[in-house]
């Protein structure tokens, strides 16, 4: 395996990941949905999560594994070269991990054991999630812009804290 390091626009050098070769790559679901990875001659991987790599703007290439324990396997510099069911499980958690539900208000909101527990309407939906506490998983992307990631790693948009209403305000400031 080749290493792939990356520098940034602004000089900030990222550390180099193993480059994975689509030949002796292959993903497959398990009964239960989780997706799994076997790299031929090396090892297999129980569960396995799959990201965008940088540049993000290369949304055709790039993209990371990380095992169960979020350590990095290693980068995929084409998914185009990958045999075809590898190909749809990569354009299928892509899809499901990149799905941003829009909150349009917030229903309820609990803290408990370091917990907080969301119960939302989306522009998809009611959802309801869960949060570890603190402001880890709360991205604050402009003066009014939210990004929250559940533990399941999903993530909800809020584009500006200002359109939600008063209750769904006051729910908010309670974890920011």
């Amino acid at each position: 395996m080749t290493e792939i390091g990356v520098t940034t626009k602004n000089g900030q050098h990222l550390p180099a990941l193993p480059r994975l070769d689509p030949a002796r790559l292959r993903l497959f679901r398990t009964g239960d949905h989780r997706v799994r990875a076997t790299v031929e001659g090396d090892r297999s991987y129980l569960r396995v999560s799959i990201s965008r790599a940088f540049p993000f703007g290369d949304r055709h290439r790039y993209v990371g594994l990380r095992d169960g324990a979020q350590k990095e396997i290693g980068l995929i510099v084409d998914p185009a070269e990958l045999d075809h069911q590898s190909r749809q499980i990569i354009a299928e958690e892509l899809r499901r991990r990149y799905l941003l539900p829009t909150i349009i208000r917030i229903i309820s909101l609990k803290r408990e054991f370091g917990m907080s527990l969301w119960e939302v309407e989306t522009d998809r939906g009611r959802a309801e999630f869960t949060m570890t506490g603190g402001q880890d998983n709360i991205a604050e992307l402009s003066a009014t812009r939210l990004v929250l990631t559940d533990i399941e790693g999903n993530r909800y948009e809020i584009p500006d804290m200002r359109r939600l209403d008063a209750a769904s305000q006051a729910l908010l400031d309670q974890v920011l």
